[in-house]
């Protein structure tokens, strides 16, 4: 006979191993949870990082510059239009008419690669740039070894260490005596001397790789043609609106009119200042797409750390009931409320910057991949003390805004009934819960409707029509200054001869270069801006472009070279002109006739609308033609670039064996470079959001079915079936997701609507758009696919 006893402590001891198990799987269930949580944390905190190492390059710019919120550049603007060249002549008359300005400077760079050459070593130079001394005094160029002052030195030319290591890589910076290099080929002849090697400085937005200084880079020449870029350093205090009313008058007053000048449709045109702390992100002269991108980050990176806080919040409510017999027994025995709030806050504080070195981490681990990705450097971040401190305020702000709820909620539990046992708090923080649900649906449903349409709209860009064919066309970057058609005639031919070149010509710009000059035509007594590019022979068969009207330039036809001009179809719709063909215009001091009219092409990107347009051979607007253009037959590109560097050094002498070149293809893709970065930061971040949410409403999908196995139990013994729990246990996420779409979708649309908006040429956004927004979120809703596989494997 079974003895009762043994039965009982067998019975006894199964419970007790019941219990433990029990006991064992919430603990592992709360520590999965929580890990979930962390880890969410982590992702927050590692787009956190991501963003603000870009936003802290990007922003530091001439910040270390003693002279930083002094320092103007002097453009000029007509119509809209704004430009960073002004004349010589205006920095020679600010100096010498305004107290006020304590330095002026010039700058002129050179738009083409060059060779530099030694005994010991050559650099191909890519960014090379010339000025005045006064410029190193304004932005902090030193040299090792001597001091730039004009009594001493009143020409220092300095290459930078880079340079200095390819050209003499046996010698110290310090040790450094001026040497002679050779700039171009043998038969050219060489160049002065380097004098030193310039001291590395912060990044600025004077920029080079070797810049020569001189006393005075081009005086008050009346017949210069050349425009230069100014800069002025004003005293401190000085009143700039006024300052600025002065130099419109002296340059309308004295400059406007000069020779070189008047032909310019700046000419009417007046000047402004730009500060230097705006030049690197919000130019007037150019994009502004950097401090979008600045703004856009910072707001992504606030926003991913919102939803990870959200996240964590959302856990803390929903696992109050484990924590209430704590809570009960603490406030028994005298703990405070304060006290209590202070406890929790320190939980979460302690989380988040477990989270914040895990997120440090992550980056360090993956930074080479995340590097290629994003298109910037983070190879110095984990020396920078400024974002450290950076992650350490957001850590502090993340846990007091995610964890105060929870804590006030936590702490506000009355012991009696909690000792009670009649303690339920999932009803009451449901809302909460759900509309903290609903905003995380809300923010990924904007990223993945931003992420769609941006990348429709950068596809658009690759793909869409340019009004040019850029494939299979080089740009040759060696030097070549071209006056007379007659001079690049002979290497036209030389090139021709090789089998797999289609075509040869020469311009003052190319796509992705520096923009054509602006200039004013006059077409019967209507005067209008416009652009001019003067041209070789071909230019039009090279790029590709269509002829809508008329003729391209041909050699059989002398007056071309003289005075034949292309003009584009904006450029007739402007004038209003009937029959184009035949038609004179007047620019420059000279009359053109009209021989063709080619569609609008996209040259200068997809950002700018397209300007009336005027093609010549003749280029008596003043500007050289230096930009070299090929065209290469399909199938025949590795052996035909192979054939040019092989024979290059007899085909042009001026620059000796070193060919250099580019497809116009990528050079044209780097106009919207910034554009693509932001791309891969706003797909970045839209993989955050979606993976940080998942985690969120899978830790929370995974609560609520723990805390309704009960109801899913007895409905299964009463005959539901797995379809009718299906539905039961989604519906409320399924409201929760159509709420957030209704709030969303429109969110989005005026959020990529804006950002359309600094495109000129732009795709149209639909509302199948949205709609195919709205189907990916649902796809990917983990709260649907886990509840989905709970409901039928409960029982």
């Amino acid at each position: 006979m079974e003895n009762p006893l043994r039965t009982d402590l067998f019975n006894i001891k199964t419970i007790r191993m019941n219990n433990l198990k029990i006991a064992w799987r919430n603990a592992l269930r709360s520590k999965l949870f929580a890990a979930f949580n962390i880890l969410g944390l982590a992702l927050g905190f590692a787009g956190f990082i991501l963003a603000y190492l870009y936003i802290n390059r990007e922003t530091s710019y001439d910040k270390w510059n003693p002279n930083y919120e002094n320092i103007y550049l002097v453009g000029l603007s007509y119509q809209g239009n704004h430009t960073d060249l002004t004349p010589a002549a205006l920095a020679t008359a600010i100096k010498a008419k305004l107290p006020e300005v304590e330095e002026v400077g010039r700058v002129s760079y050179f738009p083409w690669e060059m060779p530099f050459i030694h005994d010991n070593g050559e650099a191909i130079v890519k960014d090379w740039k010339m000025a005045d001394l006064s410029i190193a005094t304004m932005f902090g160029v030193a040299a090792h070894g001597f001091s730039l002052t004009e009594e001493e030195h009143p020409e220092a030319n300095l290459v930078t260490s880079a340079i200095a290591n390819a050209l003499f890589p046996k010698l110290p910076e310090r040790e450094f005596e001026p040497r002679q290099i050779a700039l171009q080929s043998e038969e050219s002849g060489s160049f002065p001397y380097i004098h030193g090697v310039a001291k590395e400085r912060g990044l600025s937005n004077l920029a080079y790789e070797a810049i020569f200084f001189k006393a005075n880079l081009a005086g008050d020449n009346p017949g210069d043609p050349l425009q230069y870029q100014t800069y002025i350093q004003v005293k401190p205090g000085t009143d700039i609106a006024l300052l600025d009313k002065k130099i419109k008058e002296i340059y309308k007053r004295e400059i406007s009119q000069r020779h070189h000048t008047v032909t310019s449709a700046f000419a009417k045109g007046e000047t402004y200042l730009d500060p230097l702390q705006n030049l690197h992100l919000r130019p007037q002269h150019g994009s502004n797409t950097g401090y979008i991108t600045v703004w856009a980050l910072g707001i992504l990176s606030g926003v991913i750390l919102l939803l990870a806080g959200i996240n964590f919040a959302n856990l803390m409510v929903a696992q109050a009931n484990k924590r209430a017999k704590e809570i009960g027994l603490k406030k028994v025995f005298g703990v405070s409320r304060v006290r209590l709030m202070l406890q929790f806050m320190g939980e979460v504080l302690f989380q988040c910057l477990l989270a914040a070195v895990l997120a440090w981490g992550m980056v360090v681990l993956c930074r080479n991949g995340l590097q290629k990705w994003l298109a910037y450097d983070l190879a110095a971040f984990a020396m920078d003390g400024q974002i450290a401190w950076q992650l350490l305020i957001a850590a502090s702000l993340t846990a007091l805004v995610s964890g105060s709820y929870p804590a006030m909620l936590l702490s506000g539990y009355h012991p009696v009934t909690i000792l009670k046992g009649s303690f339920q708090t999932s009803h009451r923080t449901a809302w909460f819960r759900h509309a903290l649900l609903t905003f995380q649906f809300v923010i990924a449903l904007v990223f993945i409707a931003g992420m769609l349409i941006l990348n429709r709209q950068l596809n658009y860009i690759r793909d869409g029509d340019k009004g040019f064919e850029p494939a299979q066309v080089v740009y040759i970057k060696n030097q070549m200054l071209l006056n007379n058609p007659a001079d690049f005639k002979p290497f036209r031919d030389r090139m021709q001869a090789y089998p797999g070149i289609e075509y040869a010509t020469a311009a003052t710009s190319a796509p992705g270069s520096i923009g054509p000059a602006e200039k004013e035509f006059q077409y019967v007594d209507e005067v209008r801006k416009a652009d001019h590019l003067a041209v070789d022979f071909d230019y039009i068969e090279t790029m590709g472009m269509e002829m809508l009207q008329g003729r391209s330039f041909t050699e059989a036809f002398a007056a071309d070279s003289t005075n034949g001009a292309i003009v584009n179809e904006t450029l007739v719709k402007a004038f209003g002109m009937q029959s184009p063909i035949g038609q004179t215009i007047r620019g420059c001091d000279a009359d053109f006739q009209i021989v063709g009219v080619v569609k609008d092409s996209k040259m200068q990107g997809f950002e700018k609308l397209v300007h009336p347009t005027v093609y010549s051979i003749n280029n008596t607007c003043g500007q050289f033609k230096t930009e070299i253009l090929i065209k290469i037959k399909p199938g025949t590109t590795r052996q035909t670039l192979a054939a040019l560097e092989r024979d290059w050094k007899s085909i042009n002498r001026l620059d000796g064996a070193h060919f250099r070149y580019e497809f116009v293809d990528q050079k044209y893709a780097a106009l919207h470079a910034q554009q693509e970065q932001l791309e891969s930061a706003f797909s970045t971040f839209t993989i955050l959001s979606i993976a940080i949410a998942m985690m969120g409403l899978f830790s929370m999908s995974a609560y609520s079915i723990s805390i309704r196995k009960k109801e899913v139990s007895i409905r299964k013994v009463l005959g539901a079936s797995v379809g009718q729990l299906f539905v039961q246990l989604n519906r409320p996420f399924l409201r929760i997701f159509l709420v957030a779409n209704l709030i969303a979708l429109p969110l989005a649309y005026l959020l990529v609507d804006r950002w359309l908006a600094t495109f000129a040429y732009r795709i149209t956004v639909s509302w199948w758009m949205f709609a195919l927004a709205g189907r990916y979120g649902i796809a990917h809703c983990p709260a649907y696919r886990c509840l989905s596989i709970a409901a039928g494997s409960t029982g």
